[in-house]
């Protein structure tokens, strides 16, 4: 058994717990070049975090991982334009590193992200991406706007897994699997990570309700 895994946080996550989000807002306006530096010296932190990582344990990894949110329900946090120019290429850095240990690389991030998606594929060039919110777009939007060029992880919107009973959850996750279900590169699981309140049965009728559908 390998894992999906990689050192925590994400280059933008670092550089707004430094801050503050309301700080890096301003200083954006107020002190650019500063705020360009900070991207920098992270971009160059990770890299080194990510090498002492797979130098110490790729060959316990079956997939490379990094979790980094960038949105939220409408929007980036951060201008589409400043997450291109100061963040995308600390993951094409990161990425690029992965790839030399032969690990494809799997990108978690929350929120509606739409607008720098194209940069995250062609630019960064994961290979796959975690995360939805049936809010922001129901799984199969991500499936159909990507599917044909990375892999699309998740699915079940951890809201839907918390709330709905054992019948709801198997109607709403059979739904789901028959939209999505004859196309390439899907993983389905919890379109977020999992909370302790969600209820363990639900969980582990998501994972009968997959494996019956696998089965046809």
């Amino acid at each position: 058994m390998k894992m999906i895994g990689g050192p925590g946080y994400g280059i933008f996550e670092c550089v707004q717990d430094l801050t503050g989000y309301t700080n890096l807002c301003i200083m954006s306006y107020e002190d650019p070049e500063l705020y360009a530096d900070m991207f920098l010296a992270m971009r160059k932190l990770f890299v080194k975090i990510w090498q002492g990582f797979l130098d110490k344990h790729a060959d316990m990894c079956a997939v490379a991982r990094m979790g980094d949110d960038l949105g939220y329900k409408s929007n980036t946090m951060l201008s589409a334009e400043d997450i291109k120019r100061y963040i995308v290429p600390g993951y094409a850095d990161i990425v690029r590193l992965s790839h030399s240990y032969g690990l494809p690389f799997l990108l978690h991030s929350c929120g509606n992200i739409f607008n720098v998606m194209e940069d995250i594929i062609n630019v960064a060039k994961i290979n796959a991406k975690h995360s939805n919110e049936d809010q922001i777009a129901p799984f199969s939007v991500w499936v159909e706007r990507y599917g044909d060029r990375i892999g699309n992880f998740g699915g079940v919107d951890a809201d839907v897994l918390c709330r709905t009973d054992k019948q709801q959850l198997k109607e709403y996750i059979t739904d789901l699997l028959y939209s999505v279900g004859n196309e390439k590169g899907i993983a389905i699981g919890t379109g977020n990570s999992v909370p302790d309140y969600v209820p363990t049965e639900n969980y582990i009728n998501m994972i009968e309700t997959v494996r019956e559908y696998r089965k046809g």
